[in-house]
């Protein structure tokens, strides 16, 4: 047969009658025509006017052989599989004793030309179920058509719906999902077999995130669905995070040629599947509407109902079949199929046959949401892997260790460094690194946390109890001194520049010494606000004492000299008044430290990562640093006049003695503030500690310990004679 003789042959459709009929469309060839012809096809008897200007293609082109300019592409071998499929379903079903008993199927098939022309041919054709068509018309006593299956693209719909939708025949779609033919309102006795491409995209990214692979390319038609399906693709992507590559879209010439036959088979092979369901799908559902109760059971012949297309509808949409391969077949409350995806992994036979073997399934729509299922002890990989392949940019991160993605590359491509100090990764491609719980603190490998231990500086703790030992220690010397000084309480030493103040600065240097047990042991509200109150108000005391000792020595010399008025202070006991004037200063800025920001127990988890430190708050930092500013003010100033008294002569006079002693607690306390402010934790409480007996042993040391000596081992200078006989020797 040539060319010729082919062409005489083609035939609009094929039939085969049936008690119930149902329409295949595919596109199967094309065939150029003559343009011109196309306006009279609707006002011309049909068939009569229109000639196929296809014999100057014919000649023109014999003598090469090349139908590519007579049959357009040409044959599209590869969709005759669809007919082969669709003629198979169908007589599956009619053989079957459980669905359509006694009633068989037909069928009807045409060519889906790419034209509105042909296409509104073939649908006047199956409407009217004759050759050639007419329109609003049919020649048989009730129809037989009952359902449109078609896998071409959406154009199809779009030109044939409106006639279909006339009287509202069925139409199923068994191709990929089109965004285009959603609209209920003009599609609404259409159905698409085919799931949705998000759910294409979600199988695809599952399977990927299953075995590792972040690193792959993906090759898309380059077509609207095409360009939908990569949205779907990189939005699901972006929301799992861990997939990335390079998206390449193949145009519709593009070659293959280096790809088996056997693996381009499988390009069809799940509109092949959708195809057998839509079929299947189709034909439960007319078994459900004709036999919907024993009582509505016909039998064919004269007393077969008749049907009409759009009585199917609520049955379709209700309908669920398994399949002979298994596969559970529904339609969801949008007229889509319920998402379902075999994972085929290609086993390779001898004499290079490849063979594609079910290793798993993905289920967009499960009772408990979107599910994988893989058995990767079915799966056979290629020649020279043994175990699944890795495909990724960057090397995972271990835990520990955050990503940081790489300039100007995909998402999937990153280095890895460790967490920050304090804080940890507990998973491997971490974005981020995380801070542990204040009462934890990360490990060395920083991949977890460990629990913190509670410290404070205890009395157990060797440096605490160094501090409380040397406290105690000083306190009964202090207390020793002033036992002694009751007892010579009559000497004239003790006398000397004013005995009562050097019984309140001893006192006042026992609390000092006593208040440094207060910064030792697990701090509470009360002993953080004692902490600093009895600090800043017993300190304040002793300085203010030597102050007015000072000022006491100061006046017995003035007094010597003529006039009444320096007399009169030091007999009225003036000086005395300057301890009581200084405390109740300091205790007014104590009591509005206090009222305002009062101390409290805090927690220090940044001086030693490894513990949680018990501290005191300072509360007010303000209120602080003025009671120490006064504390400081009181002992320059003392310091000051001390220094100038220091020249002037008499046995006992203890100037010189004030002058030091002022020295040494200045020289504490200006060292103190760098150091306080360098240490943290239990340390800075150790200084704080430190500088309070420093400063105390001063002013105890260089004060009394002069006084001391005198009484214990020169008693003879403690007379009125020894005092006389040593001033005459120092006048000579």
């Amino acid at each position: 047969m040539n060319v010729f003789d082919c062409i005489d042959y083609i035939q609009p459709s094929v039939y085969r009658d049936g008690d119930l009929v149902l329409g295949g469309f595919f596109p199967l060839y094309t065939l150029k025509h003559n343009s011109d012809a196309e306006w009279k096809f609707f006002v011309t008897s049909p068939r009569q006017n229109v000639t196929f200007n296809l014999w100057p293609y014919l000649l023109q082109n014999e003598m090469r052989g090349d139908l590519h300019h007579i049959l357009g592409p040409g044959l599209n071998f590869q969709n005759y599989g669809y007919v082969l499929i669709f003629l198979f379903a169908i007589e599956e079903i009619n053989k079957s004793h459980l669905v359509l008993p006694n009633i068989s199927l037909g069928f009807r098939l045409y060519n889906a030309f790419p034209s509105v022309f042909r296409t509104l041919e073939s649908v006047l054709g199956w409407l009217s179920e004759n050759e050639p068509p007419t329109p609003n018309y049919t020649c048989e006593t009730h129809t037989k058509n009952m359902a449109v299956i078609a896998g071409i693209p959406s154009e199809f719909f779009v030109q044939a719906g409106p006639l279909l939708e006339l009287y509202r025949t069925p139409q199923i779609s068994y191709d990929t999902l089109d965004p285009l033919l959603k609209t209920k309102d003009q599609f609404s006795s259409l159905y698409q077999i085919s799931p949705k491409h998000s759910f294409l995209a979600s199988a695809l990214v599952s399977l990927l995130i299953h075995f590792g692979w972040t690193w792959v390319g993906i090759l898309v038609p380059d077509e609207k669905n095409g360009e939908e399906f990569i949205g779907y693709l990189i939005k699901e992507m972006t929301i799992k995070g861990t997939v990335c590559g390079e998206i390449s879209v193949c145009p519709p010439n593009a070659s293959l040629d280096q790809l088996t036959e056997e693996k381009l088979d499988t390009t069809i092979m799940k509109s092949s599947n959708d195809l057998y369901n839509a079929v299947h799908l189709v034909a439960r559902a007319l078994h459900d509407m004709i036999f919907m109760g024993e009582e509505t059971r016909y039998h064919m012949g004269a007393e077969f109902p008749a049907l009409l297309p759009w009585q199917l509808h609520p049955f379709i949409r209700t309908t669920q079949l398994e399949n002979s391969a298994g596969d559970h077949v529904s339609l969801n409350e949008n007229r889509n199929c319920v998402s379902r995806y075999d994972i085929l992994n290609f086993v390779n036979f001898p004499g290079d046959l490849g063979f594609p073997i079910k290793v798993g399934e993905f289920i967009a729509q499960g009772l408990r949401g979107q599910s994988l299922v893989i058995q990767e002890e079915l799966i056979e990989w290629a020649f020279g892997f043994t175990e699944t392949p890795h495909s990724v940019c960057s090397n995972s991160c271990d835990a520990g260790f955050m990503k940081i993605p790489q300039k100007w590359k995909p998402i999937c491509c990153f280095d890895c460094i460790s967490c920050p100090e304090g804080e940890i990764s507990n998973q491997t491609d971490s974005d981020t690194c995380k801070e542990c719980p204040q009462s934890q603190y990360p490990n060395m490998e920083r991949n977890r946390c460990l629990p913190r231990i509670v410290i404070f500086l205890a009395y157990d703790d060797p440096l605490g109890m160094a501090l409380a030992c040397t406290a105690l220690g000083f306190s009964l010397i202090t207390a020793g001194v002033l036992c002694i000084f009751v007892k010579h309480r009559d000497s004239p030493i003790v006398k000397a520049n004013n005995r009562t103040l050097s019984y309140v600065l001893l006192l006042s240097l026992l609390l000092c010494f006593l208040c440094s047990l207060l910064f030792i042991g697990r701090p509470d509200t009360a002993t953080c606000i004692l902490r600093q109150i009895t600090f800043g108000v017993v300190f304040t005391v002793a300085v203010s004492t030597v102050l007015a000792k000072t000022i006491t020595v100061i006046l017995a010399f003035k007094a010597l000299t003529p006039g009444r008025t320096m007399r009169r202070l030091l007999q009225s006991g003036a000086s005395n008044a300057v301890v009581p004037i200084c405390s109740l200063i300091q205790l007014i800025i104590c009591v509005l430290w206090l009222g305002t920001s009062p101390p409290f127990v805090d927690i220090d988890t940044h001086s030693e990562p490894r513990n949680i430190i018990i501290v005191c708050n300072k509360g007010s930092v303000t209120a602080f640093y003025c009671v120490l500013g006064f504390l400081g003010f009181l002992a320059l100033g003392t310091f000051f006049l001390a220094y100038q008294a220091r020249n002037l002569p008499d046995t006992f006079n203890e100037a010189k003695f004030l002058t030091f002693s002022m020295l040494v607690f200045c020289s504490v306390w200006v060292t103190f503030l760098p150091v306080y402010h360098s240490t943290q934790g239990k340390v800075m409480v150790a200084v704080e500690i430190f500088s309070i007996l420093a400063s105390s042993v001063g002013l105890l040391g260089c004060i009394f310990a002069p006084k001391c000596y005198v009484i214990f081992l020169h008693p003879d200078r403690n007379t009125s004679k020894g005092l006389r006989n040593k001033t005459c020797f120092e006048k000579k």
